[in-house]
């Protein structure tokens, strides 16, 4: 079985649905076992996760391993920090 065939019937198993080309795009270029550690992390995700391809991106961009749950960010909170950082000359 070559790479992306295994890579296909892993995102099946774990998820019970099928890639999109996106996500195939996205996972092919890894080597095997982080694919795995990704899909492990889909799995322990406490909610559902609703977009597999933004999730999928966001977890390699910042490196996530399992067992490390993702924080959630107060999105306005940041804003505020971030325009007061600004306008205090920061770069």
């Amino acid at each position: 079985m070559n790479k992306l065939a295994a890579i296909d019937q892993a995102y099946r198993i774990a998820t019970l649905t099928e890639p999109t080309e996106e996500i195939q795009a996205l996972l092919g270029d890894l080597d095997f076992g982080r694919v795995l550690e990704l899909l492990l992390l889909m799995r322990q995700s406490p909610r559902p996760v609703r977009n597999p391809a933004g999730f999928l991106r966001r977890a390699i961009q910042e490196d996530w391993r399992p067992g490390q749950l993702p924080q959630q960010v107060d999105r306005h909170k940041e804003n505020i920090e971030e325009q007061l950082y600004i306008r205090r000359g920061h770069a």
